[in-house]
């Protein structure tokens, strides 16, 4: 239903030095028209476990800047998407008794109807600020998640280079090179009792594709080969 769009974003990015920026300004202006974006936030997934800004077209970069990257311990539209690997769509009605944390992000557009954010597993997400509340059916999700899905293939063939800012909630420390953060640790718990991902993700509330993610994280942190080697070292 969506292949119109679908190829013209895949044209555009195979084209000759088209930049991250130019890239968000398409995806609003051209590839997601028809559910009248006014803004995209494209995010990459850190290894201390924030979301941190890539791209933007529509917002303020100092606003961004002041944002900070968004531990994924909060409880936040973004993380939602991220941690569950399913898309989000919130009305504006809804947005602040739902998520309450939102009231301490100033510079929030003031006019819109819904903000969708869908999920680039392992890699990322977008998330787009609409002037609509379109009905999210499986043609429309095949679709977003294509279209994002070649978005973070082009972030990664261009070689992006993310912006290190300061986490926005003082109380979601990053932890030292080296040390696991508490969900590692947990996942680590429950690979060691003989926890397959499948189960380790039904058992903590998280998508699959996140905590594969965590234990590859799990595995570079304590520099070892994979699960028979994390394994052998516990019976030791």
């Amino acid at each position: 239903m969506y292949s119109r769009e679908i190829e013209k974003l895949a044209m555009y990015l195979m084209g000759t030095g088209v930049t991250v920026p130019d890239v968000c300004k398409f995806l609003v202006l051209e590839t997601f028209t028809h559910i009248k974006p006014s803004a995209v936030y494209a995010g990459e997934i850190t290894e201390d476990g924030c979301i941190a800004p890539v791209g933007i077209f529509g917002l303020s970069s100092k606003v961004v800047h002041d944002w900070g990257n968004i531990p994924l311990s909060i409880d936040a539209p973004l993380t939602e998407a991220v941690k569950k690997d399913q898309i989000v769509l919130l009305k504006r009605d809804e947005a602040f008794e739902r998520y309450p944390v939102l009231i301490t992000y100033n510079g929030i557009p003031e006019k819109w109807e819904s903000y969708l954010v869908c999920p680039i597993l392992p890699h990322g997400l977008i998330a787009l600020t609409l002037d609509s509340v379109p009905i999210v059916d499986s043609d429309l999700e095949s679709f977003i998640r294509t279209a994002a899905a070649l978005t973070a293939l082009h972030f990664q063939r261009a070689n992006f280079k993310i912006e290190h800012f300061n986490r926005k909630h003082p109380n979601a420390k990053a932890k030292r090179k080296g040390e696991l953060t508490e969900r590692q640790l947990m996942i680590k718990l429950l690979m060691e009792k003989g926890f397959s991902n499948p189960a380790i993700a039904e058992e903590i509330g998280y998508s699959e594709s996140l905590v594969r993610q965590e234990t590859m994280a799990i595995y570079a942190v304590l520099n070892i080969s994979g699960r028979k080697e994390l394994l052998e070292d516990k019976s030791e």
